[in-house]
């Protein structure tokens, strides 16, 4: 008999064993072959032509992974970019995208098929989803049964990643979720925190943005639990002074844990205070409400598209079969009174996070987010399929036959009411979408309260994968996706095309890229306008888009007469003679489809220049192109004569079009031209268009619509007294001061490079270890005090001067200056990343720390 019951055991426990791992993995299977399905309709690769070529995907992602795979094929991982506009600190751009570990499957893509790989790497990561969330529920209840995939898949494809599927970097923090808090349950039940402390750091390290914010969902969990352990009789102040030994071990972990990752997160913070994030805006912390009834349409499908991502409600659907089932939870007799509570509590105060701005600015780091809002919604979703799975496990047909009719009724009513209130919104929510959500009503309440036992898990499973891939392919229906084909012949034609200028030989210099190939593999819609193109080839432009851009930088370019939309980019659009020679523009590149591209060469003058001290203590003004320009060359080579001479308005006749309701006034303005040299349109109020700008009757080319911005705009290359005719559109009817018309003399201009020539610095960079090196040597004929050196001025920039080190100065509002002496001058500049030092050191000792802790925890273990 014993040893029957023996062998009974053993057979369950091998049976519970195996299908621990066994439901997880046909979770994650499950979700694959949903996600690949909707892939497959959509003609995504590797199922189709159409690739995801889309918003950030396209103007960030992708070019950072090429650059990614590039460094690491190379050997030459930097933590200095030159292909960030003129320069920057790589570090928090890896930071924020490329540090999960699943990157490194990019390296087997070539670089022409790496829209692909993302395409499959956004699949696994999506699988995974599923599976560690199954594995969470099934630890969480102790529980192995099948039916516990299906709440692994909801979460998977859940609203949030339905919408926002292509924010790659943010799939991570949804597969080691389900781990965290797997972690802090097993600390609670054993005291040992190996767990929490590891998944909490790499959830951190992969993305330390989603990374804050499971920090705070671990507190709002925390407080969750420790209200479930509280006896009824107890106070609050007793429950706390109980729980004191278990509060502290858990906030110690998180704390060690947290501070274990500074490694990342102080060169990271650092680098992110030089962005423009840092300006604080007091409405963002009002405690207004973000969102009305509205809310109400994202538990049905298809709530959100490509066309509202920037604009929308919390994305909190996870399919009908769950919000039954979470409301089940909460009129079923055999969970206690005191437990739905509990849970409303943590719903209520996630809601709460997502609706109050104050709360919602908390959670995004103390930034409101620029578009995608509510990036915290998916933590309302895990509660919501823990409660609903919970509900299953009590048995859905224990509530009473009346909830049974009533709670489907109610679902549909609010599916409705959320309908309803955005009829008016820009993009209404369509009636089919409404339809489908009340026909998955319908259909989940049958097989819940109706179907028999026998067949009910399985129908509800069909049921659940057809309305998550229902949801999956409404949301990404609208998406303007890029075209495969054209994206592999025109990456390889334009990067055989820009090899040539791409540096091989370690020379520092930038180009300017006029036009590009890689447009055509995107859709017209996706607005693709090639910031991130010198990552993407690899080479040196002025061109850059990403929330990590230093905001000095930025505004230097932009008082030089570059366009800059916001501030998270800045375009070549603006170059002119005088920039050129300031940012080293070498080369000018004119790409060919068919044949080979025309190169020429626009400034000569290297990458720096011996300069007076008058040029050190320039300071720019804000918005003023020209007279910034005029006020630097003055300083390199003092004339009575200004090297920009004001072109004379002969006359202004204006037409006024009451119909327009931006730029009424059509301007037809004369000029005599009083210098030889290329024209200039300065308008520094931003009140003009300058898409159908003319001159003499001709077009201005433009590569960026910059239409009431600033920018630097050329007209044109005219001799001295021509007469020029100039048709602009614009929000006033006169002209005004602030409206700079003016030529630069270019023999004038040619002076002063001549007068450069002699003391250029043309040096070369590479990689030592973590640091960047800048090196050449400059001789110092003109007896100048200061060598100018056309890199931004970031304060991790260390310099020796023939084997002495000296202190960099900023110039020109955000560029780097040498002392130097006269003659031969060898230079070096040494790039450490700020704050790396200092967070490793802090890193080692807090992994020192958590391992005497978890020492001293194995001899006072912590118990519920």
């Amino acid at each position: 008999m014993e040893l029957f019951l023996v062998s009974e055991l053993g057979k369950m426990w091998h049976n519970y064993q195996t299908r621990r791992w066994q439901v997880p993995a046909l979770s994650g299977l499950i979700s694959l072959v949903i996600i690949g399905f909707v892939f497959l309709i959509q003609g995504v690769t590797p199922f189709g032509n159409h690739n995801l070529l889309i918003s950030d995907m396209g103007g960030q992602y992708l070019s950072f992974f090429t650059a990614y795979r590039h460094a690491i094929l190379t050997h030459s991982f930097q933590l200095y970019s030159f292909s960030q506009s003129l320069g920057g600190n790589a570090l928090p751009t890896i930071a924020y995208y490329l540090l999960s570990p699943f990157n490194i499957l990019m390296v087997f893509f070539p670089a022409v098929n790496l829209p692909t790989g993302l395409s499959l790497l956004i699949i696994l990561k999506i699988g995974l989803i599923a599976v560690t969330m199954t594995w969470f529920l099934q630890d969480h209840f102790r529980t192995n049964y099948w039916s516990t995939a299906i709440f692994g898949v909801a979460f998977s494809l859940s609203g949030f990643v339905a919408l926002n599927y292509f924010t790659i970097m943010w799939l991570d923090a949804l597969i080691w979720l389900p781990l965290v808090i797997q972690g802090l349950d097993y600390l609670i039940r054993t005291g040992h925190s190996g767990r929490f402390f590891g998944w909490l750091w790499v959830s951190i390290v992969t993305n330390y943005y989603l990374g804050y914010m499971t920090c705070l969902f671990v507190i709002y969990y925390l407080i969750y639990q420790l209200f479930e352990h509280k006896q009824p009789q107890d106070s609050l102040w007793h429950m706390i002074s109980v729980q004191l030994r278990l509060i502290r071990r858990v906030l110690v972990t998180m704390i060690l844990s947290g501070l274990s990752t500074m490694f990342i997160l102080i060169p990271t913070g650092l680098g992110m205070l030089t962005t423009a994030k840092t300006a604080v805006k007091l409405s963002n912390y009002w405690p207004v409400p973000q969102f009305g009834l509205e809310v109400f349409s994202q538990f049905g499908v298809g709530a959100a598209n490509f066309a509202t991502r920037l604009t929308h409600a919390p994305t909190v659907f996870s399919s009908t079969f769950v919000l039954l089932l979470v409301l089940a939870f909460f009129v079923h007799p055999h969970i206690t009174t005191a437990h739905k509570w509990h849970g409303f509590g943590l719903l209520l105060a996630l809601f709460l996070s997502m609706d109050i701005r104050t709360l919602d600015t908390i959670w995004h780091m103390l930034q409101t987010p620029a578009g995608f809002p509510y990036r915290n919604a998916f933590f309302f979703s895990f509660v919501l399929i823990m409660m609903g799975f919970e509900a299953w496990l009590a048995g859905p047909r224990q509530i009473a036959p009346h909830w049974q009719w009533l709670l489907p009724t109610l679902v549909a009513l609010a599916l409705i009411i959320g309908w309803l209130s955005q009829r008016s919104a820009q993009h209404p929510l369509a009636t089919l979408n409404l339809a489908l959500s009340l026909i998955a009503v319908l259909l989940t309440a049958s097989a819940l309260f109706v179907t028999t036992k026998r067949w009910q898990a399985l129908s509800l499973a069909g049921i659940v994968a057809l309305e998550l891939g229902t949801n999956s392919t409404l949301m990404m229906a609208k998406s303007p996706l890029g075209n495969q084909a054209k994206f592999v012949t025109a990456y390889r034609t334009e990067y055989r095309q820009m090899q040539a200028v791409n540096d091989p030989d370690g020379q520092l210099y930038r180009v300017e890229n006029q036009n590009t190939l890689i447009n055509q593999a995107y859709n017209y819609d996706s607005k693709y306008r090639n910031y991130n193109d010198p990552m993407l080839f690899n080479f040196h432009d002025i061109t850059y888009y990403s929330s990590t851009f230093a905001n000095q930088t930025r505004l230097m370019l932009k008082s030089l007469g570059l366009f800059s939309k916001n501030a998270r980019r800045v375009s070549s659009e603006g170059l002119n003679p005088v920039t050129d020679l300031l940012l080293d523009v070498k080369y000018d590149v004119q790409l060919n489809a068919v044949g080979q591209s025309r190169t020429s060469h626009r400034s000569l003058n290297g990458l720096g220049f011996a300069v007076p001290t008058a040029f050190s203590q320039l300071k720019l003004r804000a918005n003023s192109a020209i007279v910034n320009q005029e006020r630097i060359l003055q300083s390199l080579r003092p004339t009575q004569k200004t090297y920009f001479g004001n072109a004379v308005q002969l006359t202004d006749h204006v037409f006024h079009d009451p119909q327009a309701s931006r730029y009424p006034y059509l301007h037809t303005i004369k000029l005599r031209m009083t210098r030889t040299g290329s024209l200039y349109y300065n308008d520094t109020l931003s009140q003009s268009k300058f898409t159908t700008m003319r001159v003499n009757g001709h077009l201005v080319p433009t590569k960026f619509n910059a239409n009431g911005e600033l920018v630097l705009r050329s007209l044109g290359y005219f001799d001295k007294g021509a007469i020029v005719t100039l048709t602009v559109k614009r929000d006033q009817p006169t002209l005004g001061p602030h409206v700079h018309l003016a030529s630069l003399d270019q023999s004038q201009f040619d002076q002063v490079k001549q007068q450069l020539m002699s003391s250029r610095f043309t040096p070369t960079y590479h990689v030592s270890g973590i640091h960047t090196i800048v090196s050449g040597q400059v001789t110092n004929r003109s007896h100048q005090q200061w060598l100018y050196v056309a890199i931004p001025a970031d304060k991790g920039w260390t310099a020796t001067v023939n084997g002495t080190r000296v202190i960099p100065r900023t110039v020109i509002g955000g560029m780097l200056a040498l002392p130097i002496r006269a003659g031969q001058n060898q230079i070096q500049l040494t790039y450490h990343v700020p704050g790396l030092l200092a967070g490793l050191l802090i890193s080692l000792i807090s992994v020192l720390s958590f391992c005497g802790l978890r020492i001293w925890q194995h001899r006072h273990p912590v118990t519920s």
